[in-house]
């Protein structure tokens, strides 16, 4: 009978610990033959997918998960494993997020540009009013003159 832990059995990986956040323990494993990566997360129990760069590692889709978790070891890296690490995770929340509207984003600006000044301590860098001309500003007409 074969089983997705004797599947797992047929790498031949290498293992640490990483230590990427406080108390949350991670095991990175690679396979010395194939070159696939996972992380177990010890706090959860969740093994994934991985590719590690030099300051960061990726969690891969879950497709890729599941599908390098239902094969056997390849024995080799294979060119098709290059494309699966250039995916990325997406978590839930962030497929929940529905990007701002043109018209949104408009408003929002506009909104912004019609906030009025108050006077004080940010009056002084309220903008003149229309007819309303600083002493400032005549100076300033002065001196090109």
């Amino acid at each position: 009978m074969d089983t997705i832990f004797s599947r797992w059995n047929t790498h031949c990986w290498i293992g640490r610990r990483l230590g990427l956040a406080p108390g949350q323990a991670l095991i990175q494993r690679v396979c010395n033959d194939c070159g696939r990566a996972f992380v177990d997360e010890c706090s959860t129990g969740e093994r994934y997918a991985v590719h590690v760069s030099i300051f960061k590692v990726y969690r891969l889709f879950d497709r890729v998960t599941s599908r390098w978790l239902s094969e056997q070891c390849p024995a080799q890296p294979l060119i098709g494993d290059e494309a699966d690490r250039r995916t990325r995770f997406i978590p839930m929340a962030a497929v929940d997020v529905i990007p701002a509207s043109p018209a949104a984003t408009a408003n929002a600006l506009n909104a912004v540009r019609k906030t009025e000044y108050v006077k004080g301590i940010l009056g002084q860098n309220a903008p003149p009013q229309a007819g309303n001309v600083s002493a400032s500003a005549s100076k300033i007409r002065q001196l090109r003159v």
